[in-house]
């Protein structure tokens, strides 16, 4: 468990990394933040959603058909919950000029309740299925129209087949494709974690991966010229060959040419991109997985297990702080405030409550959803075993708990209408500065129109987001494979 919320807590922090800094910095080269982190930490937190899921639904043990039915119950309640999340705080995003997650996430749940029934292999199938035929769909609708901003709940309400469309196909995170994260997410997951075997074989074979996609995509873009014919076709505007393929590396939406498919960039989401980032996913999990098993690492890494078990609420945290627009002129001490602050008040708040404050309103309703499925069968199964006369143990309320849980939602709602209401809001003015970076203020506005247009920098590179983020239940010694905690809180979850 410490290795799984670690892993999420180093996505949480590339994705704090990638919403600070631009794309591309001053000098028109892609930022530390942007090599490191784009794409990598996305593809993280939807890889341990998986982990998480297949945790839930206890199948390492087989998951009984009673187990799995009551897990796809808490699994949907889940994803209406985070999907609303991510609804409501969507209304920051031309503030702070990011891409959520949080609506996918509901989506990404969703799918995920016919793949508890499948095994190994029925899953990997999928997330090949996905990584081959998702970016072919992709790039086939890529004339379609994009939303210029986060799915809020009016559009739930005015537009919902268009936000279903986004969610699936158009947005920043298509389910078409992420479903192969979290396909693979729950093959790792009925897998024996706590095996070294297992730990160096995600290392390996993640970098086997995440390597070779890299050369399949160097050969076809280099040595068979694909590179030259995406360039040839991309709207220029003022800038230079040279700067354009720059942005096609590194900044680039589905363009009607098969040749992108061979492209590596990040949230570019073709095959070789979807490949190298699993890869990397699998292996960071794997080195968390084997370091953690050594008792001092473990209580070094506890910070970032600790954020990654509260990131549902640390992620919704960090959009209300950038839509402020606080620090924005010194992004290196936002960063570092950020980090600092994330890890600082995960620890205080998990030694001193347990479960984070957003994670417990997602869950328990989830966990109420799933036990009045299983839960009867459970308890019966559990009177038996412990005799007639037997008392379940139960689960005493903590005032001070429920306080501090009220205290921190209202002041996530106080902080996102006091963004709302002022004026000369900083999130604007940063999307406009990131386009005007990477595309130059002389790209004429027609460049693309044609929808093979060079994605300039959607208002808010989303990076990495988000942030899976909710464990559906306090660990207990004893407790049922039901009622162990959901994957290290699990998000966005």
């Amino acid at each position: 468990m410490a290795g799984v919320d670690a892993a999420r807590g180093v996505a949480l922090l590339g994705m704090i990394a990638t919403h600070v800094f631009p794309v591309f910095g001053a000098d028109g080269a892609p930022t530390a933040a942007t090599v490191i982190a784009a794409g990598r930490a996305v593809s993280t937190f939807v890889l341990v959603a998986g982990v998480s899921v297949a945790f839930l639904a206890g199948a390492r043990s087989g998951g009984r058909a009673g187990g799995r039915g009551a897990a796809a119950a808490g699994l949907v309640v889940r994803a209406a919950l985070i999907g609303l999340l991510g609804l409501l705080f969507g209304v920051l995003a031309p503030q702070n000029g990011i891409d959520g997650i949080l609506p996918f996430y509901g989506i990404f749940f969703l799918l995920a309740v016919p793949l508890l029934w499948l095994g190994p292999r029925a899953l990997a199938a999928v997330t090949v299925v996905a990584f081959l035929l998702g970016p072919v769909v992709l790039v086939a609708t890529a004339g379609l129209s994009r939303a210029a901003t986060d799915p809020t709940l009016a559009t739930l309400v005015q537009d919902p087949g268009g936000l279903l469309l986004q969610l699936c196909v158009t947005g920043e995170y298509p389910a078409v494709v992420y479903v192969g994260y979290l396909a693979a997410g729950l093959a790792i997951g009925r897998l024996d974690l706590s095996s070294r075997r297992v730990g160096w074989g995600l290392v390996g074979g993640g970098l086997a991966l995440a390597a070779g996609s890299r050369l399949v995509s160097w050969i076809l873009l280099y040595p068979l010229g694909g590179l030259a014919e995406l360039t040839a076709v991309a709207p220029h505007g003022n800038a230079s060959t040279a700067e354009v393929a720059q942005r096609l590396l590194w900044e680039a939406h589905p363009m009607p040419t098969w040749w992108y498919l061979a492209l590596p960039t990040p949230h570019g989401h073709t095959p070789v991109d979807l490949a190298h980032t699993l890869g990397c996913a699998m292996a960071l999990l794997g080195t968390l997985l084997l370091l953690t098993r050594v008792e001092a690492l473990r209580r070094l890494l506890s910070p970032l297990a600790a954020a990654g078990a509260l990131s549902l609420t640390l992620y919704c945290t960090h959009l209300v702080v950038l839509a402020s627009g606080v620090l924005s002129d010194e992004p290196v001490l936002l960063l570092v405030a950020m980090v600092l602050g994330a890890l600082a008040v995960a620890v205080g708040w998990q030694r001193t409550f347990g479960r984070g404050p957003l994670e417990t309103l997602v869950s328990v309703p989830a966990t109420a959803a799933r036990r009045a499925l299983g839960g009867r069968r459970r308890a019966r199964e559990d009177r038996t075993t412990q005799g007639a006369g037997a008392t379940l143990p139960t689960r005493r309320r903590d005032p001070a708990r429920v306080a501090a849980i009220a205290l921190v939602v209202a002041l996530l709602g106080l902080g996102a209408l006091a963004v709302l209401g002022s004026e000369g809001r900083h999130g604007s003015a940063g999307a406009t500065d990131e386009v005007e970076t990477v595309v130059g203020p002389d790209t004429e506005a027609g460049d693309g129109a044609d929808g093979s247009t060079l994605a300039p920098l959607p208002p808010g590179r989303a990076g990495d987001q988000d942030r899976d983020a909710d464990r559906d239940e306090d660990r207990e010694p004893g407790g049922s494979a039901d009622e162990q905690p959901e994957g290290p809180a699990d998000p966005p979850s």
